[in-house]
């Protein structure tokens, strides 16, 4: 009984994962840039090393420090992806290459559906009107 009730709990937090990915994957590429600069903006605001440099240099660090905290993001929250598949696959008695397999094609294929799904969402809008269409 034990074991159900903790299937259905990693299950229902792969979803809710999954669902996060899902919201974050359908922001257009300048609302998702504006997050990621926002939270480069902060940390950079906040880190002792790096809060009491020039407004320049902060800005550029902001501008250099944006695409990292984009594939952090990206990695961590795949990692919490491959972390709930394996702990649903470890409450099946098989061999750990199964439960591995299983993971990393779930993980995978959970990928590709998310690459697809954002082909359907704007990219940031280009600077000249005359090449947007």
């Amino acid at each position: 009984m034990k074991q159900v009730i903790f299937r259905i709990i990693t299950l229902l937090l792969l979803f809710a994962t999954f669902f996060v990915i899902f919201r974050f994957s359908a922001q257009t590429g300048q609302a998702s840039s504006s997050v990621s600069k926002r939270v480069t903006t902060k940390f950079v605001n906040t880190f002792p090393y790096t809060k009491d440099l020039s407004q320049t240099t902060r800005d550029k660090l902001i501008k250099h420090g944006e695409p990292i905290v984009r594939k952090l993001a990206h990695f961590s929250i795949y990692t919490v992806v491959g972390i709930w598949i394996m702990m649903f696959m470890c409450t099946f008695h098989t061999h750990l290459r199964k439960k591995l397999g299983v993971s990393l094609m779930v993980g995978l294929l959970y990928a590709i559906l998310d690459e697809y799904h954002q082909s359907f969402v704007p990219r940031k809008r280009s600077l000249c009107s005359r090449c947007s269409d």
